[in-house]
Parts: C-alpha cells; sequence; structure tokens
C-alpha cells in the first residue's frame, strides 16, 4: 500500500510542541517516522530528533533557534500561541504571529521545492475579510522589527488573540501565491474548542459557559489534540499535495452551522 503521507525519513520542524496540539502532533510525527525538531518555550517530552527552546517573543531567541536547524528542512508546523490574558495584547501578538512569521520566512531558504508549511489558526480568526484594513497592514509590514512597531503603535487594531489568528489566515493566503513558483505549499487549520492547556485562560476570560454555549461543536464536546494534530499532519502530507493557501476548518460543523443560520454567528 502506498505511503500517502509519506513522512518517513522527512526532516520536519514544529514550533509549540510541548503541550496541546503541537505535542499530539509531533508524538504522531515521530511515529510516522520523521525525524522532529521540536521547538518550545517549555520543556518537550516526545522522543524527537531534537529538542531547542525558542520565545517567539524575542527576536534574538529566534534566531539563535534557527541557527540549530538543519540546512534541509521538509515541513514547517506553527502549533505555538498564545491566548490572549493573562498575557498581554502585544506578546500575544508577538507570539501567535509576528514571531511565527519572523521564523517562517527565514527557515523558508532551507525548505525545498516541494516542501510545506502548516499553521494552527483558530475560528475566532474567520472574521479576517471583516477586518481587511487592519489585517492588510500588518501582514504587509517587512520583518519581526516592523511587525512589532506596528503593533505598538496601533493597540487597538492589535488587540490579541482574535487579531493574530486573522493575521495568520491572510498571512497563508497571500503567502501562497508567493511560494507559487518554488512549489511550497502553506495552509492554515482552525480549531474548534479543544481540550488543551490553553482552553482554560478562554474560560476565564469569558466563563466556561460562554464558550460552550457558543462555540462548542455540534457534537457537544470538546475535541481532543489528536483529532486537531492529525489534520494538521495530513494539510504537510503528500497526500496533501495539490492543495495550498486554504484555511482548512476542523469543527465538526460548527462554521457550517453559523453560515446556515442554524447558530449565531459572533466572530
Amino acid at each position: 500500500m502506498a505511503d500517502l503521507l509519506g513522512y518517513e525519513g522527512k526532516t520536519v520542524v514544529l514550533v509549540g510542541a510541548a503541550t496541546g496540539m503541537g505535542d499530539a502532533a509531533t508524538k504522531q510525527l515521530v511515529e510516522l517516522g520523521a525525524e522532529v525538531y521540536a521547538l518550545d518555550i517549555a520543556p518537550i517530552e516526545a522522543p524527537v530528533k531534537q529538542g531547542i527552546e525558542v520565545d517567539l517573543r524575542d527576536r534574538g531567541s529566534i534566531d539563535a533557534a534557527l541557527a540549530k536547524l538543519p540546512e534541509h528542512v521538509d515541513s514547517l508546523f506553527h502549533c505555538a500561541g498564545l491566548p490572549g490574558a493573562p498575557f498581554s495584547n502585544l506578546d500575544t501578538m508577538l507570539v501567535n504571529f509576528v514571531g511565527q512569521r519572523h521564523f517562517t520566512e527565514s527557515l523558508l531558504p532551507r525548505i525545498p521545492n516541494g516542501g510545506a508549511i502548516a499553521i494552527i489558526t483558530s475560528v475566532a480568526g474567520i472574521g479576517w475579510s471583516k477586518n481587511r484594513e487592519s489585517v492588510d497592514a500588518l501582514v504587509a509590514t517587512q520583518d519581526f522589527e516592523g511587525g512589532q512597531a506596528w503593533c505598538e503603535a496601533n493597540p487597538d487594531a492589535a488587540n490579541g488573540y482574535l487579531f493574530s489568528k486573522q493575521c495568520i489566515i491572510a498571512y497563508t493566503k497571500r503567502k501562497s501565491a508567493d511560494l507559487v513558483a518554488r512549489e511550497i505549499r502553506i495552509n492554515c487549520l482552525s480549531p474548534a474548542p479543544t481540550d488543551t492547556p490553553m482552553l482554560s485562560s478562554f474560560h476565564d476570560q469569558v466563563s466556561r459557559e460562554f464558550i460552550e454555549e457558543h462555540f462548542l461543536s455540534p457534537l457537544g464536546r470538546n475535541a481532543t489534540p489528536e483529532e486537531m494534530g492529525d489534520p494538521l499532519i495530513f494539510l504537510n502530507s503528500t497526500a496533501a499535495r495539490f492543495i495550498s493557501g486554504q484555511n482548512l476548518i476542523v469543527d465538526f460543523g460548527y462554521v457550517a452551522a453559523t453560515e446556515m443560520g442554524l447558530r449565531p454567528a459572533l466572530l
């Protein structure tokens, strides 16, 4: 039987590997035979090729981590993220978008033609097109310093989790066009509420009852980390070799229900 995922012997970099969806994806990639270079600010428990500490709020930390990675990388996964409070809006923007983008742009020269990038965003970002002016303005900045400066100068727009996730979706779609010439694919994945350590932060911000009333999947339960990690792995796999520029919504029909007026669309 053909290996439709095609990770055996491939060199993979995964940022945000310590917990939640990133941990689930990391462990699955190791099982699939990939050599995984795993990065996080926290210790990594999975049996990876190399674990590397990185703080996406700090360009120096990102550049130091990049220096420890191999010269050839077949695919890149971004799973790191902050939920907003108790972290500042600026820290959230740096981790979720500005630092993540700097990491991606810096690693791209090492990704060969046919490589792939997959980024975790959120169903919270699905309203990105309604906020196009601000989203486009941040995505158009050229580097880490430019992105940070824009966020600091526009605190009302760069207001944390939702905006950072909107920017990931727009960046993915714009970057997919830029990478066509090299046949490098880039996609993102929007999870529904998932049982990860981050979920409790959302409960603290707006209450568990509010999240479950308005954003819980039609199944009536949260997703597991594996139910998000596996589709993320698919996006960078051989099976998805003609898919690029897409935001894969993984929510068991939640967004579909809002689009058809069966649930309130709050985003």
